[in-house]
Parts: C-alpha cells; sequence; structure tokens
C-alpha cells in the first residue's frame, strides 16, 4: 500500500469542530467488482457519525474516490480538498473490500485534521459574558492537548472499526500442504484442498479437500501390517482477528474416509479396508505473504468415532493398531487465492 501526501499552509481557526459539523461533498467511482453497499457516505458515518451536506456556496471539504482494475489488482485514490489543502491517498490490494477500508480510515484521519479549519469564528475578546468565569476549566475542545486527544482516539476507533469489517464478496482460494498427526507417528498426510469465504460477519471460511497418508508399517508376532489413510477432510473457520496481512480464530475439523491396513506378511497379502471417521477442533492462523498467496497453520486435536482397533487376522488377540482417544495434529498449508 503506497500512500502520497500533499498539504498547504492554511490559516488556524481558535476552536475545532467535530467531524459531524463538517460540510463534506462526497464523489466515488469504482469497478464492476466492487461491493456496491455500503457506500462511502455509509462507510464513513460508522466512523464519525452523520454527515450533513454542504448548502449552496457553504465551503466544504470535497472528498473524490476512485477505484480502477490494473493487472489484477483493485488500485484506490483518495483525493481531499478543503480549504486550500489537499490530501491525496494510494491503496492497492487484490480485494476491492480491503482497498475501500483503507481509504476510508484514511478519509477518517484526513477529515480530521482539517476539522479546525471549518470552525465557528472565535468570539471577541471584549465579548467577557461568554468566557468562562476565572477558576472554571475550559472545555475539552478549547485547547490544543484536548483536539490532540480527540485525534487520536477518534482515528484508534476507525482503525478498530475498519479490522472488524468483513469482506464484502465471495472469495475463493485453492491450496495443498502437510498434516501431522501424533495418531499416525511419523507418517504425513498430504492435503490439496479448496477454501470458500463468505461475505458475513467474522468471515466463515469453509474447506474441503482429499487426503492420502504415506505407509506406516506395524510388527506383530504372526506378521506385518501396512497401515494408509485416505479421507475427504473439511473444517470450517472463523476469523475472530482480521488485519489485511494477518488473520486468526478457531475452526471445525473432521475426516470422512477409509484406514487401508494391508498385510505384508505372510503371505499372500491382502487388503482389509475399514471406514474411519473423526472430528475435533483447531485454532488457524494465516499470513498474507503477497496478495495472490498466503501461509495457513492450524493447530488443535480429533477424535475418531468409534475408536478403531485392528486385529492380525484369525487371531483375535493380536492387536495390530489401536487409534488414540485424542490425537494432536498440526498443519501447515500454501494457499492461493483466486481473483
Amino acid at each position: 500500500m503506497t500512500a502520497a501526501f500533499v498539504v498547504a499552509s492554511v490559516p488556524r481557526a481558535a476552536s475545532a469542530m467535530a467531524p459531524t459539523e463538517i460540510p463534506l461533498r462526497i464523489s466515488e467511482s469504482i469497478h464492476p467488482s466492487c461491493p456496491e453497499r455500503p457506500e462511502v457516505r455509509e462507510r464513513l458515518e460508522a466512523h464519525l457519525g452523520s454527515i450533513r451536506a454542504p448548502e449552496e456556496g457553504e465551503p466544504a471539504i470535497d472528498l473524490a474516490i476512485d477505484v480502477a482494475k490494473r493487472d489484477g489488482l483493485s488500485v484506490g485514490t483518495l483525493t481531499l480538498t478543503a480549504a486550500g489543502a489537499s490530501v491525496q491517498r494510494v491503496a492497492s490490494s487484490t480485494s476491492c473490500e480491503d482497498v475501500l477500508a483503507a481509504l476510508t480510515v484514511m478519509a477518517v484521519i484526513a477529515i480530521g485534521e482539517q476539522a479546525e479549519h471549518f470552525s465557528p469564528q472565535p468570539t471577541a475578546p471584549s465579548d467577557r459574558a461568554a468566557a468562562p468565569p476565572p477558576g472554571e476549566p475550559r472545555a475539552p475542545g478549547q485547547t490544543s492537548s484536548g483536539r490532540s486527544n480527540a485525534r487520536l482516539e477518534q482515528t484508534v476507533r476507525a482503525r478498530r472499526s475498519s479490522r472488524a469489517l468483513p469482506s464484502k464478496r465471495l472469495t475463493v482460494a485453492l491450496g495443498s500442504g502437510v498434516d501431522v498427526n501424533v495418531n499416525r507417528g511419523a507418517v504425513l498426510l498430504g492435503t490439496w484442498f479448496a477454501e470458500v469465504t463468505f461475505p458475513v460477519r467474522l468471515d466463515p471460511t469453509l474447506r474441503v479437500g482429499f487426503a492420502r497418508s504415506t505407509r506406516e508399517r506395524a510388527s506383530v508376532a504372526p506378521g506385518a501390517v501396512a497401515l494408509r489413510w485416505v479421507e475427504l477432510i473439511w473444517a470450517m473457520c472463523v476469523d475472530a482477528y482480521r488485519d489485511p496481512g494477518f488473520r486468526a480464530g478457531p475452526c471445525l475439523n473432521g475426516e470422512l474416509g477409509s484406514l487401508q491396513a494391508s498385510v505384508i506378511r505372510p503371505l499372500p497379502a491382502r487388503d482389509i479396508p475399514s471406514p474411519w471417521f473423526s472430528i475435533g477442533a483447531s485454532a488457524r492462523a494465516s499470513w498474507r505473504i503477497v496478495p495472490p498467496f498466503s501461509v495457513e497453520m492450524m493447530a488443535g486435536a480429533r477424535a475418531p468415532i468409534p475408536r478403531r482397533e485392528l486385529f492380525f487376522e484369525p487371531f483375535d488377540d493380536v492387536l495390530a493398531y489401536r487409534a488414540p482417544v485424542i490425537s494432536p495434529f498440526v498443519e501447515i498449508g500454501f494457499v492461493a487465492h483466486l481473483p
């Protein structure tokens, strides 16, 4: 994200006015892939409260937002002009919603900085009736420190609100990774999956995919067995914390497939498939390395249902494999986000 900032010198008024009292003239132009709602005015009102339209001939802040599609990216430009001062900012991302959210925060900060230029004229020194009595504290808005504190609080509130905004369009991603599970010892589970993120609160993401493990060898007195898991995997996650470059939240995970046991010796060998189902929970963290790609990590535990036991046939007392009650796991995935 880049930004350019140009400000001309403007005489300062004696007192500042709240941002909701500032006359604001808004124009916006966005490409068709951008969400139509909320509009820029609605986004600003979420941070500043109601916005007053300027009266005819009244000095006002002119705010123009333009978002265009360039090389697969949404590139947004914000231009704010007020009383001879000009502010221009630029933001870019694969997500138009992220660009609009960033430009909204920039606009809120810039409007707060320009608020004092639209203050009413200060009371004349001769009008002593309007001055506070000696010894009485002045209102916070009448001091530069009060203005600074109010502006800082406004900026923090705007950034928090922007971080909480969900995505405004359905997004799709493809990925692959590797799963290490205590249940399978040193066996690695390769995963290939698709993710769909829904444009509602907390950005819920549904992951569905296919997984296949390497073979694990189990040796018992009568012979040896090779175990392999072939599964459909799924996960439903939400983003409890959301920033442009990092997201984190809880997930519900599950597996549905087959545990394939192959007799290695004595010959002749044969395969003994057994149904496999597990369910669990995890925490997911996602790092957006560059706009089209991210790295995701899940850590949690799953429980097989029912708990699976395999005996070396034809013996009823020779246990070849027993699934643990709880299986901790860690999964790392590499995800490509489709435009």
